[in-house]
Parts: structure tokens; C-alpha cells; sequence
């Protein structure tokens, strides 16, 4: 139904817009409501007869109303709402405010009456005269804050959006009253969505509520710019995958609310919605950890992690946190990302932060003769694929002997449990990152045997191995976005190129629970889910972004880089796995290395690392990986000289 609203009613709507109703005007007008409503009141209950009938007969008694209504209208700030925020709590002040001010007037009355033998006023009178009043006081405002969150937003702001909320419990709710009230954000809520069928069909606040399988075509017609905020905190991973996907057909903008426990003093701010992310596609289940055995394994110990300062160390170290380690070890190279985590731990007591390079061996060791950490979490490495290719010195250097240095020490000082984050690269490398990560697994494990043999009480070392993760340094996703706020275009090496993911907090879960659970001497791999084309993550950042392929912004494939391939793989053929007490969890029954004989080829490495040419470097790691097979590198001709000879 479309509604008449007079120009001038739209002209004062601005006005308000710009400038909240001075409260003595509010005040103003309640009291001429009071007045309107006695007279009414007088005339229902028939209170005056116009036999000597005279002003003062009405006046006297209107005016010791009035009194009452003043005072308690002050008293109970009834008229310091912002009208068209009006609430719950505006409406409860109202009725206090009548309800003091009509048991005032009665006692007086009352009073009157036993002194005079007469009525001053009819308690009629006043009973009916509360009711209306009540009435007319909340339905002025109820009505003003309709025709403003009507007319005032279309003509206050050249920005118009049509909300869907999704979820019309009580977040969906108060998000609907929260983007009613504030016009800055000018979002016009036209439709709920709701899980439950006994709310379909139904209405809230005058907005219909549709069913989840609604086709959301038949709302968005002839309507230019509409969003969908979901209104629903505890929403699975599978059921919002598909609520976006959805949303992405259409065009429709999706956003979130956050939990009610980040509200702002318990208050949701429309400002405080955000755009979905990319990670929110690619989110599985929560996974089930054994919190109780990881915090009994971590509590009051001392925990060292290297690379603290990446992606992956810095979620490690926020996890470990929660666990109450005695003492917290942040070591890394990197100065700057350091003391910015130091920084966000509050410089917490029992955190320390230390700056070293793994591959310094005497430093490594004055730091484990200090702290004497229980629990090593080593994830410091170098992980970019194509600068590792141009760079097989550094790759080694850190990978390799930087991996051994630690684990060494780690042997030396009695460290419980060593726990090293591989990567699904090691598996059939086919660039130097992945065959320097697939030889330090190799030392790893050879070293566990060996110390296994020697005495049952050692350290153990334990290897977890993941594939790509979400939103890490360097990683495709912070790309896109750059490439996308810079206009395009997005690069993406080949067409068919997929990769697993996993968000940062869950590829930690896993390490730590794998960590935990290990006896030594297991490479753990996770289910990754399924792989996914890098192109179709292209293309659905461009739609979250709210543009359009081609026409906005342009896919450009770069071609394969070099190490690179198309898929990668959690096992070789030569492995398999076997379960665990967590179905996210696998071991990789791999091949067992001769210690000595691993030893040995590195050692030999690193006493002519200074002196060998990448060429030579990069054959002794084929010769210790013969699953090591290059691709797309200037190093595939190590490789046909291996086949002709």
C-alpha cells in the first residue's frame, strides 16, 4: 500500500534527519496530548452537565492534571527519547510516567473528597483519561518513527540499500530495529529468512518472513541494489557455504553480524556488519579436539616456537596460550612481525620473545640452555615456491640445516616432544621448497629411529603435514584482494590449477592435536577436504567484491611458475595411511631412512654447501629424494641426465 505523506511532512522528516526534536518540544507536545486526552476523558465519562457550567469547572481541574503529568513526565524523562528510536524502554517510561501521575491525582482526590464530601474530579475521569493518554502518547511516537523509517532514509541519502536478513530470531530482530534506527547506513530491511517452518508466512514487525528455499529472484526483482545479512551466529559451515553461493547468482551482497558477545556494551551497531569472506566458502565442520588432553600435555609447561612470527607460529602461539604454558617462547628472525606479536599478547609475563636464526647453531643453543622448553613447535621455514627456486642456497640452509640445528639441540637439552610443520609440497616435490621440507621430514623421522633404538626415554619428534593455508603470508587470497582493490587483474598461473585449504586457526587445531597424540617417529596428514581450482576462488572474490567478471575486473592466466604444479597431493604412491582416534587426522606410512646414512648426505651438504653451485646442491637433495622430480625449472635437466645415464 502506498502512503500520501504530505511535502511539507517530508521537508520537516530532513530536517530531523540532520537534527534530533529539541526534547522541550517532545515535552511540549505530550502535554497538549494530556490535555486532548482529559477533555476526551470528561466527555466519556460524561463528567460535566452544562447546567452552571462554567470555564473554571474544566480549567481548575485540567490544570491540576496537567501538574501531576509534568511533574512526573520530568521525572521519569519520558520525553528524552529520540523519537524515532523509539523502544520498548520509551514505552515503559511512558507508562510509569501516566501511572505516577494518575495516583497522585487520585489521592488528591481522595483527599478532596473525605475534607469536602465532594468530588474535585471523577475517578472515572481519571481511569479513562490514563488509558488514553497512554494511548496517545505511544501512538504519536510509534506513528512518527513509521512515516520517518518510511519516507526520511529515500530522501535523506542517495544510498538506498534493500537488506534481506536472514534469521528471524531475536539478532535478526534487533539488527532490523538497529537499521531502522540508524539512517546513516540507510538499509531498508524487505524480507526475513527463516530455517524454521512454523515462522513461514508469518510476519515481524511488519516484515514477512520466507522459507530458506525461497527463490530469491522472485524478492529481488526490479530492485538494484539489495544485500542479505545473516542474522544467525551458530549457522553450520555447509549451510552458509550454500547461503553465499546462492547469494552470488543473484548478485546479492552477503554479510554478517557478529556474536552477541562482541556487541558493543551489549548493543549491535549496524557499522559493526561485515562482508563475508572468501574463507567463509571454504570453512568445513568444526573439528573435535581433545582439549582436555591438550591442555593437560601443555599446562605449566615451557613451549618454544619457531617462526614465531608467521601465519602459522603466531596462530600456534595464540593457541597455546589458552593452554596456560608455564613460559611461552616466541623465537624468530623477523624484528618487525616479532614485536608486533608481542604487542598483541600484551607483553604477557610468561611470554618471551627472542630474535635468532634457527641456522645459528651456537644462539639456538644458548636459548635452549636458558628456557629448557618441554615442547618445540617448529615452523620456521622458507615456503614460497618460485623465490625457493631461484634461491636452493637459502632453501637448504633453513629448511634443511636450520631443521636439523633445532632438532639436534632439542635432542641435547631432553625437549619431550618435537613437533615440525611439513607441508603436502613434500609429497613427490616437484620444486626445491617441497624436496628441502620432504628431507627434513626425512631427518626427522630417521632421527626418531635411531633415538628410539638408543633409549625409550627420548624426544620425540612427530611431523604433521598440511597443504595450502587461508589468508597466510603470501598466500593466494591476500593476492587477490591487492589485485582486486588495485582494479585488476587477477593472475592465476593455469586454468586447471587446484589446491587444498585450510583456514590458519584449523591447520593449529590439527598440529596441536597431532602433537599431542604423537608417540614419535609419525608424519600426520589432515583431511583437507576437497581440492579446489584456483580460478573458481578467482571468480568468487570478484563476486563477493561486488563486481563482475570481464566487465569489472579481468581473469589473467600467467602460466605455470616455476617448480609449480597443477595438483598437489597429500601421499605419494607409495604411501598409505592408517586412522586415528580423529577422523580429520591420518599417519602416512611412509618409507624408514638409515639414520646414518641421512646423516651423512646432509652433513656432507652443509660442509660444501658454500663451495657448490646451485646445480650441485640441487642434485645431492634428488639423490637423497629420488621421488624428486623437477617441473617446469631450469633444474628438469638434472633430470634427463639422471635418465640417460
Amino acid at each position: 500500500m502506498v502512503h500520501y505523506v504530505h511535502p511539507i511532512m517530508i521537508h520537516h522528516l530532513k530536517r530531523i534527519a540532520q537534527n534530533n526534536t529539541p526534547r522541550w518540544v517532545v515535552l511540549t507536545i505530550d502535554l497538549l496530548l494530556t490535555a486532548f486526552s482529559f477533555g476526551i476523558a470528561s466527555l466519556v465519562a460524561d463528567a460535566f452537565s452544562y447546567v452552571n457550567f462554567t470555564a473554571l469547572d474544566y480549567i481548575i481541574p485540567l490544570f491540576t492534571v496537567l501538574s501531576f503529568r509534568f511533574f512526573a513526565f520530568v521525572s521519569t524523562k519520558s520525553y528524552t527519547g529520540i523519537i524515532r528510536y523509539t523502544s520498548t524502554q520509551d514505552a515503559v517510561r511512558i507508562f510509569f510516567a501516566v501511572a505516577i501521575s494518575t495516583f497522585l491525582t487520585l489521592s488528591l482526590e481522595g483527599v478532596y473528597f473525605i475534607a469536602l464530601g465532594k468530588h474535585f474530579l471523577k475517578p472515572g475521569v481519571i481511569i479513562i483519561d490514563a488509558f488514553i493518554l497512554i494511548t496517545l502518547l505511544s501512538g504519536f511516537r510509534i506513528t512518527f518513527k513509521q512515516l520517518y523509517n518510511q519516507y526520511a532514509p529515500s530522501t535523506i541519502s542517495t544510498v538506498n540499500k534493500e537488506v534481506i536478513i536472514y534469521g528471524a530470531g531475536e539478532a535478526g530482530i534487533i539488527a532490523k530495529r538497529s537499521f531502522e534506527q540508524y539512517t546513516k547506513y540507510s538499509r531498508k530491511v524487505i524480507a526475513f529468512i527463516d530455517d524454521n517452518p512454523k515462522l513461514h508466512g508469518k510476519s515481524v514487525e511488519g516484515i514477512r518472513i520466507y522459507p530458506s528455499n525461497l527463490n530469491l529472484e522472485l524478492i529481488i526483482t526490479s530492485r538494484k541494489s539489495v544485500e542479505l545479512v545473516i542474522a544467525i551466529n551458530n549457522l553450520s559451515p555447509s549451510r552458509k557455504k550454500k547461503i553465499i553461493e546462492t547469494c552470488l547468482q543473484y548478485a546479492i551482497k552477503v554479510k554478517t553480524i557478529p556474536p552477541v558477545s562482541a556487541w558493543i556494551n551489549g548493543e549491535f551497531s549496524p557499522q559493526s556488519v561485515k562482508s563475508v569472506r572468501i574463507q567463509d566458502l571454504l570453512e568445513r565442520e568444526p573439528i573435535e579436539l581433545s582439549i582436555t588432553k591438550i591442555k593437560k600435555e601443555l599446562k605449566g609447561e615451557i613451549i618454544l616456537i619457531t617462526g614465531a612470527a608467521g601465519s602459522i607460529g603466531s596462530e600456534i602461539a595464540r593457541q597455546c596460550l589458552t593452554f596456560k604454558p608455564k613460559k611461552l617462547v616466541l623465537l624468530d628472525q623477523g624484528e618487525t612481525p616479532l614485536y608486533e606479536l608481542d604487542h598483541e599478547f600484551n607483553r604477557a609475563k610468561n611470554v618471551e620473545v627472542v630474535i635468532a636464526n634457527v641456522c645459528n647453531t651456537a644462539r639456538i643453543d644458548k636459548v635452549f640452555q636458558h628456557f629448557k622448553p618441554a615442547y618445540v613447535f617448529h615452523a620456521a621455514a622458507y615456503k614460497h615456491v618460485p623465490l625457493m627456486e631461484d634461491n636452493p642456497y637459502e632453501a637448504i640452509n633453513t629448511n634443511v640445516f636450520g631443521t636439523q640445528n633445532v632438532a639436534n639441540i632439542a635432542v641435547k637439552y631432553k625437549v619431550k616432544k618435537f613437533v615440525f610443520v611439513s607441508t603436502d609440497k613434500a609429497v613427490n616435490p616437484t620444486n626445491i621448497m617441497g624436496a628441502s621440507k620432504r628431507i627434513a621430514e626425512i631427518y626427522i623421522q630417521s632421527l626418531n629411529s635411531k633415538l628410539k633404538l638408543d633409549s625409550d626415554n627420548h624426544t620425540k619428534f612427530v611431523t604433521t603435514r598440511f597443504g595450502n593455508v587461508l589468508g597466510s603470508n603470501g598466500s593466494v587470497i591476500p593476492l587477490f584482494r591487492k589485485q582486486i582493490e588495485n582494479g585488476g587483474p587477477l593472475t592465476v598461473t593455469h586454468p586447471e590449477i587446484t589446491r587444498y585449504f585450510m583456514t590458519i586457526p584449523e591447520a593449529c587445531q590439527l598440529v596441536l592435536e597431532a602433537g599431542v597424540m604423537g608417540k614419535g617417529g609419525e608424519i600426520y596428514i589432515f583431511d583437507m577436504g576437497e581440492s579446489v581450482k584456483i580460478v573458481d576462488l578467482a571468480r568468487k572474490m570478484i563476486k563477493l567484491s561486488g563486481l563482475k567478471e570481464d566487465e569489472d575486473i579481468e581473469i589473467k592466466y600467467t602460466g605455470l611458475r616455476p617448480g609449480e604444479k597443477l595438483k598437489e597431493e597429500l601421499l605419494n604412491d607409495q604411501e598409505n595411511t592408517i586412522g586415528t582416534h580423529n577422523p580429520k587426522i591420518m599417519v602416512a606410512q611412509v618409507s624408514e631412512y638409515n639414520y646414518i646414512e641421512v646423516n651423512e648426505l646432509i652433513n656432507d651438504m652443509y660442509q660444501e654447501r658454500d663451495n657448490l653451485k646451485n646445480s650441485h646442491l640441487v642434485r645431492t637433495m634428488k639423490a637423497i629424494v629420488p621421488e624428486y622430480i623437477s617441473n617446469n625449472s631450469i633444474y628438469e635437466e638434472l633430470d634427463k641426465k639422471t635418465i640417460e645415464s
